[in-house]
């Protein structure tokens, strides 16, 4: 009995130990990259609408991003961070003639940088593991160019629009050193994933 007790007693001082270390490590510093931010989608959807009232379509495009980088601090409760997070973005795209050989005539390049604070609660904090969920709002800069090959002349746009980020599910697994996803919607896009270092 006096066997078990002891036993059952280190497990626990064990567990808190770990626990400890958990709280411990309140600065978390990340990079990431995303799949179908909002502002792609976005674009991906005007491309398309604009091609029905032109002679002219977009093609495929090169899509770099949304590339991240984001700090978060834990408060007093060791679930809860607060930080924010920069992200970066670009599409450039290649404007054609419909039908025939599909002229190239122009091109277009867009970029997005975002700004969002954001909060992030932990489920599950474990030394190892965790499972979270994060919210953002802020603001992304929109920088366009688009060029007429044909006049040689240039149209440049630029614009801030409200943004947000909103992962409903967050796991990453490690030490100091974590790999991370996320799947939500927004900025950062439905799918992201990285490395991340706690401190």
């Amino acid at each position: 009995m006096k066997k078990m007790m002891m036993m059952v007693a280190v497990a626990l001082m064990t567990a808190m130990s770990v626990n400890a270390q958990s709280e411990n490590l309140k600065n978390e510093l990340s990079l990431s990259y995303g799949f179908g931010s909002t502002s792609q989608m976005g674009d991906g959807l005007g491309e398309g609408l604009s091609s029905i009232f032109s002679d002219t379509e977009y093609d495929d495009g090169a899509i770099l991003g949304p590339i991240s980088v984001e700090y978060f601090r834990h408060l007093n409760n060791p679930r809860l961070a607060v930080g924010g997070f920069v992200s970066y973005s670009k599409w450039d795209s290649d404007i054609q003639k419909k039908g025939g050989n599909h002229e190239k005539v122009g091109e277009r390049n867009r970029s997005y940088i975002a700004v969002m604070p954001a909060i992030k609660w932990y489920w599950i904090n474990k030394n190892s593991f965790g499972l979270y969920s994060k919210g953002a709002v802020g603001v992304a800069f929109l920088n366009s160019t688009e060029k007429d090959l044909a006049t040689n002349t240039s149209k440049d746009e630029n614009s801030t629009h409200f943004m947000y980020q909103a992962s409903f599910l967050g796991v990453e697994f490690g030490n100091k050193f974590r790999g991370f996803a996320e799947a939500g919607v927004g900025e950062q896009g439905f799918l992201l994933a990285g490395i991340r270092y706690k401190f």
